[in-house]
């Protein structure tokens, strides 16, 4: 069963999700889920069968998603995090990334930001529950192959996290599902334990290397569309901030874009 981080931990872990504040709850077979997820589980059950069983590898991706400035911030972080003995897991910096060799994927999602301007009213909250699943489904039908997801924004950690897992687990993917409302809940943390725990690390010897992907509004199919990150879609008040903001993931990303 899903917790905050969807079986992300086994009971020697579950003493840490209890002391950790949390937007979850329990997802039960009773759970109310919103009218696009029951209209794919009925049209395409197989097919997201299908994607799902693809994904959980060990060479798949860290996928974040949410708006672009979370996103590249914990992207960002990841990129240089250092907190743990990459070899026996203690908390002690050992002077080598600890998401060394890993892929870190970051759907930026311009097409719906900002959430909290956006997405206002009970309205709001249900469009922006289907932003969610949608934008978790992006994660899952990739080349990548998604291996954790992380929901960065706090807004759509609250009103989509609970439908992102229950949507995985009515396609029976195990990707774990990390997230919270909470703005110092430390997603690198609970990412490398999962990845330690699952024995999902992809153990090469690389520094990470960053992706960037975008939404963007589709008139061909609406509502939005997920594609390759190019700047001339970044939007006008946007400009420059991916390399400034987040320099070593621009870098990554521009210096591996092309390779497969």
């Amino acid at each position: 069963m899903p917790y905050m981080v969807k079986r992300a931990f086994p009971i020697v872990f579950m003493i840490l999700l209890f002391m950790l504040p949390s937007c979850m709850r329990r997802v039960e077979n009773s759970y109310e889920t919103i009218s696009y997820v029951d209209s794919m589980l009925s049209d395409s059950l197989p097919a997201l069968q299908k994607i799902a069983k693809a994904a959980y590898k060990p060479s798949g991706a860290i996928f974040l998603i949410g708006e672009p400035l979370h996103c590249l911030s914990l992207s960002e972080e990841m990129m240089s995090f250092d907190e743990f003995d990459n070899v026996d897991a203690k908390r002690l910096q050992d002077g080598l990334p600890d998401f060394a060799g890993e892929t870190i994927v970051s759907i930026l999602d311009f097409a719906n930001s900002p959430y909290d301007s956006l997405y206002s009213g009970e309205k709001g909250r249900q469009a922006l529950r289907e932003v969610a699943v949608r934008d978790a489904l992006a994660a899952l039908d990739t080349t990548y192959h998604c291996k954790v997801l992380i929901v960065c924004s706090p807004q759509l950690a609250e009103k989509g996290g609970d439908d992102i897992s229950d949507f995985f687990e009515k396609i029976g993917c195990d990707v774990p599902v990390i997230y919270s409302r909470d703005t110092t809940f430390s997603f690198p943390d609970a990412c490398y334990k999962i990845l330690r725990e699952k024995n999902l690390f992809t153990h090469n010897i690389a520094y990470p290397v960053a992706r960037l992907l975008m939404t963007v509004k589709d008139s061909n199919r609406p509502p939005f569309t997920t594609i390759g990150f190019e700047d001339r879609l970044v939007p006008e008040y946007f400009a420059d901030t991916v390399g400034v903001f987040a320099p070593n993931t621009f870098v990554s990303y521009v210096q591996n874009k092309h390779k497969p």
